[in-house]
């Protein structure tokens, strides 16, 4: 003879539990706590980017009005080749800096700080008698590849003991570092050098 026994008694039911008012207010509350948080970061965000334009900004017009000066003089007088090519450094400078400064700008509106921060630090930075020819950014993970020539080798390390100066960079380590001399341009003094954040394979040098 079979029984049946069940074993599926109300005590082993699932129980379904119902939000209480006071918890939904209290989640719609944190809800927009941190819609609120996250849009004061926004803002706050844009304001420190618009101080870095302002900067870069006064920068250039100083850097502008130093170029006027000197074509005055180049006017005045005859040629000379030095005060020709304190001109010429003058201009190329202004000219980096405003492109960095158009970047700057740019990327005000999309809230993208970290990137805008450290591209207006390299502006800030950069010597003269040292050219950038290539940057590389990227977030995730954070990192940073710079590319660019010289003829004066010792400004290179200046530049990354100035660039350790900035709080964007604080932390960070260039662990890939590397000088050559173009075959092609051996006899021109012109000096490259590769700088990374992360070591990408090359050889240090």
């Amino acid at each position: 003879m079979k029984q049946q026994v069940n074993l599926y008694v109300p005590e082993l039911r699932p129980v379904r539990q119902r939000l209480s008012a006071g918890t939904c207010v209290v989640l719609v509350v944190l809800v927009a706590v941190l819609v609120l948080a996250a849009m004061a970061y926004g803002n706050w965000q844009n304001r420190q980017l618009a101080g870095q334009a302002d900067a870069i900004e006064r920068q250039t017009t100083q850097l502008q009005q130093a170029v006027e000066t000197l074509s005055a003089q180049v006017e005045q007088q005859r040629p000379d080749p030095e005060l020709e090519l304190a001109l010429e450094r003058v201009t190329d400078t202004i000219s980096r800096r405003q492109r960095l400064l158009e970047r700057v700008e740019g990327l005000t509106g999309n809230h993208q700080a970290g990137f805008s921060g450290r591209m207006a630090a390299l502006a800030r930075q950069i010597p003269e008698n040292l050219w950038l020819t290539g940057i590389t950014l990227e977030s995730s993970p954070a990192s940073l590849k710079l590319e660019g020539r010289t003829r004066a080798p010792e400004l290179v390390p200046g530049y990354l003991e100035q660039l350790g100066n900035e709080p964007v960079f604080a932390g960070e380590t260039f662990r890939h570092f590397q000088l050559s001399r173009p075959d092609e341009e051996e006899n021109t003094g012109w000096v490259e050098f590769r700088m990374a954040t992360e070591h990408n394979g090359g050889a240090s040098e």
